[in-house]
């Protein structure tokens, strides 16, 4: 979990202003997060196109017992296969919303029984759309809403494709300025870094990598006091900003 700043940017200029002055991908994080709760949402989530990437959902608990806070967790990558949303908004400029692909859109049985939970999960509606970057590096980010609300406008649509445009064009420019070099990282705890980021457990990846789970600890301990985190999914995070989790992974089981 994470308690982010909630006096984040209000506008599109304090977005970019927040984002330009972050030196870390959680800090790019932060100034998203900031600037979409003006929109009433409390969940964000982001799925790389790039064959391994993490995907990532943060949900905003305002009732707390200590106080509000955003909490982070993977995504099931093999599951989101199934998604029609992200599917569809890959193929479109404007973001879409999560209802509208529910009640209108032609869908396999797999695809419906997707929307079903995701409908029931989030009863409150939302939108996803896709960011842009260079080379392979586009994601998909799922927006949901706090409450139930009027459909926002064109205007609101286009500024929160902005600002998801915005944060990721700067977490791209960062990442291109730092290599895993930057914190020590070997070659091998780069490798389990990444297979930490697709969600995979430490036993899992002792087997996908052909060594002992004990190896797989001592690894990943390693891993988290280099990058100076304490989790799974902000050593993701910050993996992420640092350009370590960028190279496709083929053949992911």
């Amino acid at each position: 979990m994470a308690n982010f700043d909630q006096n984040g940017p209000k506008t599109l200029d304090g977005l970019v202003h927040c984002a330009q002055n972050a030196t870390s991908a959680a800090g790019i994080l932060a100034c998203g997060l900031g600037y979409f709760q003006r929109f009433e949402i409390d969940l964000v989530s982001y799925h790389g196109d790039s064959p391994g990437a993490p995907a990532i959902l943060y949900q905003f608990d305002g009732k707390g017992a200590v106080g509000a806070q955003w909490h982070s967790q993977f995504l099931d990558v093999e599951k989101l296969r199934e998604s029609p949303v992200e599917a569809l908004a890959r193929q479109q400029v404007m973001p879409i919303y999560w209802s509208d692909v529910a009640r209108t859109a032609r869908l396999t049985a797999a695809e419906n029984h997707y929307m079903k939970g995701l409908m029931r999960r989030y009863p409150n509606d939302g939108i996803s759309l896709r960011v842009h970057g260079p080379g392979r590096d586009s994601a998909v980010v799922g927006l949901g809403f706090s409450a139930k609300q009027a459909r926002l406008s064109p205007e609101a649509l286009y500024k929160l494709l902005s600002a998801a445009q915005i944060a990721h064009l700067r977490y791209c420019a960062l990442a291109e300025s730092q290599s895993p070099r930057d914190f020590g990282l070997s070659p091998r705890e780069v490798e389990v870094l990444e297979w930490i980021a697709t969600g995979k457990s430490n036993g899992v990846i002792a087997e996908i990598l052909g060594i002992s789970p004990h190896t797989v600890d001592t690894i990943v301990r390693r891993i988290f006091s280099k990058l100076e985190v304490n989790d799974r999914t902000t050593a993701a995070i910050r993996g992420l900003g640092a350009g370590l989790l960028r190279r496709p992974k083929e053949g992911a089981p």
